[in-house]
């Protein structure tokens, strides 16, 4: 149970990141009401997301490789 929530939360991370790497408009306006002042380009997202896919299905199908 713990694993498909935690899966579910990695998914959801990732799918909210690849928005925010394609839409600078959503990214600016998050980043513009952040109390730390930073600039996130796109690529790092896109790895970030697909590094939360990863894990999410790491979570789904581990038991198939032990």
């Amino acid at each position: 149970m713990w694993r498909y929530c935690g899966a579910a939360f990695f998914i959801f991370m990732g799918a909210l990141e690849i928005i925010l790497a394609l839409n600078k408009r959503v990214r600016d306006e998050i980043l513009k009401n952040s109390p730390v002042p930073v600039r996130i380009m796109p690529l790092p997202l896109v790895l970030a997301a697909l590094s939360a896919f990863a894990i999410a299905l790491g979570l789904l199908f581990y038991h198939r490789f032990i």
